[in-house]
């Protein structure tokens, strides 16, 4: 009896085992479902796609992507399209993170949905983590290569002249960081005066903008642009007026390498982000929270600054853009 006993114990233990090993396998085995969604169409944003592409890929995991188009009535519908499909997590970088993008992510979060912000922060404490850079910090670099510039090329000058093109009309929070970043590393240089300021984050609408201020002030000095789509159409509308005006951005990718290296001298320096290692951990982060590990709660992902000065560092870095 004893004997017997002691076999229907092992036995039931070994079957409990063996339970728990199939189900944490079954856990394991889980293909997850989640969602990336971007604002606009732009080289930044593709890139972070394929940022949290890579990491889908490697981890079986099912990625759906969409793009809001700068519409919040369309991310508030992509959001609920995505919640009521019941997608395991959802990385999302917003079009009003303070205010009218918060209750459809709340709504989602509320369904066990796992949120995941990156590019910038929702005014709300349920997401899971917020993966992005420091927008002053991005700023500041490009503006620490314009005082730089202005003491090279500008210096003696009684007033020099500066205009920016930011996008405030779009994310006034993330374009004001920038663009104070900027001027707080130039403004107390003697003779610094801003003179034109215009809104606009794509390239067509910055050519016609940065063109307008150019015409106005056709002593302009320096542009800087606080987004991809305003340094390039910066640069762009200097070229067409054929002008000698330094142009300081934000953003890096194969078209800002190639300006930097053009011999038309016009685009000195841009900081960047780093859009592939925000979308890879983005999905990184999601998978983790989705098996029950922690995660940092708030990432800062560092910029890097390439001025026209340093063609070395210009070209190691196009190397990495093959």
């Amino acid at each position: 009896m004893k004997n017997f006993t002691r076999f229907a114990t092992s036995t039931i233990a070994a079957s409990l085992l063996f339970l728990g090993a199939a189900s944490q396998a079954q856990a394991q085995a889980k293909k997850y479902t989640i969602a990336g969604i971007v604002f606009q169409e732009d080289q930044f944003m593709k890139t972070v796609l394929m940022g949290m592409k890579s990491v889908a890929d490697k981890n079986n995991v099912e990625l759906l992507t969409a793009n809001t188009a700068n519409q919040i009535s369309k991310e508030v519908e992509v959001v609920n399209t995505y919640a009521a499909r019941k997608v395991d997590a959802i990385c999302i970088t917003y079009l009003d993170p303070a205010a009218a993008s918060v209750p459809a992510v709340k709504a989602a979060n509320d369904k066990g949905i796992k949120i995941i912000s990156f590019n910038n922060t929702l005014a709300a404490d349920f997401p899971v983590a917020t993966i992005q850079s420091k927008n002053e910090a991005l700023g500041a670099g490009s503006g620490k290569a314009a005082a730089e510039y202005i003491k090279a090329h500008l210096k003696g000058k009684k007033t020099i002249k500066v205009a920016v093109i930011n996008y405030k009309a779009q994310l006034p929070p993330e374009s004001n960081a920038r663009q104070d970043g900027f001027w707080n590393e130039i403004k107390d240089i003697p003779g610094v005066t801003l003179v034109g300021e215009a809104s606009s984050p794509v390239v067509d609408q910055a050519v016609k903008k940065a063109g307008d201020i150019i015409t106005a002030n056709p002593d302009l000095d320096i542009i800087f642009g606080c987004n991809d789509g305003g340094t390039k159409g910066a640069v762009l509308a200097v070229k067409n007026a054929g002008k000698k005006i330094g142009v300081f951005g934000i953003d890096l990718d194969k078209q800002m390498v190639s300006f930097l290296q053009s011999s038309d001298n016009i685009l000195q320096a841009t900081t960047g982000q780093d859009p592939f290692k925000i979308g890879a951990m983005s999905v990184e982060f999601a998978i983790k929270a989705l098996k029950g590990e922690p995660v940092e709660k708030m990432v800062i992902v560092p910029g890097k600054t390439l001025t026209r000065t340093d063609p070395k560092a210009i070209a190691e870095f196009a190397a990495t853009l093959k």
